[in-house]
């Protein structure tokens, strides 16, 4: 590969520091349109970085008793959680608005760095066009979760195998698995990569495929929580998502994100993000054995289609791999129409985006400015004061339990992270907790203290929890200890209060 002359190296530098600059600016600006923080599960991954921070690496997890993560816990995150370590003494708030804004900042320069190697006109542009052009795919941008680093890494790696880049291809796959647990997903997308080559030119890398495969090896070996890794692994991928999301398993609330969109979502959130993979699809066809590139960028984006058309969660995944097939796509395509055309063809989807999402699709605009931190400074402090270090807490769902966590270190929560965790390794306990909360008994305070060993509940005010909040009221076993913000604070009056049993 020959170097560039020191002038044009100098220049690249430049407006890598400048496109940098505007990446950097729009993730900070859509983090800090954020009252609190937009996803439950930042609050997780902050906590893991503060016990990672108080404790080492670690390999157990008592903070949730009945889980799987008890015993087995693997950090499926390990380098997400390490970067979050500078940041993990800083309010939730802070700390997720600034690795927010630099891990969205790096997805977006990834997307610049791959069009500005393959000398695409307006790499930035296109760039910012992944965010213009669904406004799903901002929510899920907004998220500070390792799906950041997994889709930047996927990227790389797809762009490394259809180049025969062995070196990147191998650095990125031994990453991959101390980034994010989906293992698959690196060997999926070299295998589509392959299969475009064939399609181009009846030719397979037999190289590649082997090579990523021995570097997510390594990765795999190398995690400290290894081989519990490998079992979380097939629980992730396997139980929660083909056994529990997808076969519509009832009894478990995985949240909303493993749904399809409707159709009205569909057309929405998903339609220029569609239109871009076909189109793209149909331009790189056409000059398929020129350039195995563009159309291994846009067959990766068609699978990811049908992977959003099943589950929303993966339009992240989508919108930035349909812009940069359709980018290859009109670059490769340039010689059959004028050259200004495809020289607009950036700006003109960036505009277009805008204009669509204003008009159309604005509504995960107005959820990222509705959340609110469940607990400010204030209220932590306050239930804090009820809730002692140590206490055994249930709650009555499972996406709050990282900010519980962080607002009250030490204690021990019923469920966290993911309520299958509870469910695989105590699924009697996880079946008493579930229709507890949603169909209460006449008093269930004695029932969730036996079961849980719990003296406290922490529930917020949501209608769906009414029941529950009446119930516990009425019961004498508990006690209201506070309504503080969000919450409803019940201690669990121990044993010797109850009733004596009445005798024949």
């Amino acid at each position: 590969m020959q170097t560039a002359p020191p002038p044009a190296r100098a220049s690249a530098y430049v407006r890598y520091a400048m496109w940098g600059g505007v990446f950097l600016a729009a993730a900070g600006l859509i983090q800090v349109q954020i009252p609190g923080v937009f996803d439950g599960d930042t609050g997780y991954h902050l906590a893991i970085a503060r016990l990672t921070r108080a404790h080492g690496v670690l390999h157990e997890f008592p903070w949730t008793p009945f889980s799987w993560l008890d015993a087995h816990y693997a950090d499926k995150e390990l380098l997400f959680h390490a970067l979050l370590l500078p940041l993990s003494e800083l309010p939730l708030v802070t700390a997720s608005r600034i690795a927010g804004t630099v891990l969205g900042g790096g997805l977006l320069l990834t997307l610049y760095a791959i069009l500005d190697r393959e000398r695409v006109p307006h790499p930035g542009l296109f760039a910012l066009a992944a965010l213009a052009s669904s406004s799903a795919f901002v929510a899920r941008f907004a998220m500070v979760r390792p799906h950041l680093l997994s889709i930047s890494l996927a990227l790389v790696i797809t762009w490394a195998a259809a180049r025969k880049q062995r070196v990147v291809l191998a650095a990125c796959c031994v990453l991959y698995p101390l980034c994010y647990t989906a293992w698959h997903l690196p060997l999926a997308a070299i295998a589509l990569v392959e299969a475009a080559r064939w399609l181009g030119t009846r030719r397979i890398d037999w190289r590649g495929a082997p090579l990523a495969a021995a570097a997510l090896g390594v990765g795999i070996l190398a995690h400290p929580n290894f081989p519990n890794t490998a079992e979380l692994f097939w629980i992730q991928n396997a139980q929660i998502l083909f056994g529990t999301a997808w076969s519509g398993v009832g009894g478990v609330d995985l949240g909303g994100e493993f749904g399809p969109f409707s159709v009205a979502g569909l057309g929405r959130y998903v339609l220029i993000p569609a239109l871009l993979a076909t189109g793209g699809a149909v331009l790189t066809w056409r000059t398929r054995g020129q350039d195995v590139l563009p159309l291994a960028f846009a067959t990766v984006a068609l699978a990811f289609l049908v992977m959003t058309l099943r589950t929303q969660r993966f339009i992240e995944y989508l919108a930035p791999f349909a812009v940069v097939g359709a980018a290859l796509g009109v670059h490769a395509a340039r010689g059959t129409w004028p050259g200004r055309w495809s020289r607009a063809f950036a700006p003109a989807l960036v505009a277009t985006g805008v204009v669509f999402t204003l008009l159309f699709a604005r509504h995960p605009f107005e959820l990222l400015r509705t959340r609110v931190d469940p607990f400010p400074a204030p209220v932590a402090e306050r239930v804090a004061a009820i809730v002692p270090p140590g206490a055994q807490v249930v709650t009555c769902d499972w996406r709050l339990t990282g900010e519980m966590m962080l607002a009250l270190p030490e204690r021990r929560f019923i469920v966290a992270l993911d309520p299958m965790f509870l469910a695989l390794n105590d699924p009697e306990r996880h079946r008493i907790w579930h229709e507890t909360v949603r169909t209460p008994p006449p008093e269930p305070a004695v029932l969730l203290r036996d079961t849980f060993e719990a003296s406290y509940v922490l529930c917020g005010e949501q209608h769906r929890f009414l029941a529950f909040h009446q119930a516990l009221e009425a019961d004498p076993a508990a006690a209201l200890r506070g309504i503080i913000g969000l919450w409803r604070i019940y201690e669990l009056r121990p044993k010797h209060h109850d009733p004596p049993l009445a005798s024949n």
